[in-house]
């Protein structure tokens, strides 16, 4: 079963980290599935929280599928971040990001 939430105001910096902790918690659940209707405005911490979920959405063997419509707020942050060519969108749905490797950093 897919857990649908909600992506709703303006997602800043300040709310990354539970944004982060909410995904994480919700894909190693299961699939997950965004709905982007009620976003005002995104940064660029949120963005880098959403493509960090493909690839944990892929380490768990999960799905993770994000609202991108036409000309709506997440299809701007991604074009002004230069990410749109990266996007994989089938049907006004984000459904991957080509081109993204899991790296883990020696602390």
């Amino acid at each position: 079963m897919t857990k649908k939430l909600p992506l709703t105001g303006d997602l800043k910096i300040a709310s990354a980290d539970d944004l982060a902790r909410q995904l994480n918690t919700a894909l190693t659940a299961g699939d997950v599935s965004l709905c982007t209707k009620k976003l005002v405005s995104i940064d660029a911490a949120s963005i880098q929280i959403l493509v960090s979920a493909f690839a944990t959405a892929q380490g768990t063997g999960h799905k993770l599928a994000i609202d991108m419509p036409s000309g709506g707020v997440l299809e701007t942050a991604f074009e002004r971040l230069a990410l749109l060519p990266l996007a994989v969108v089938e049907t006004g749905v984000l459904v991957g990001i080509t081109g993204v490797q899991t790296l883990q950093v020696a602390a």
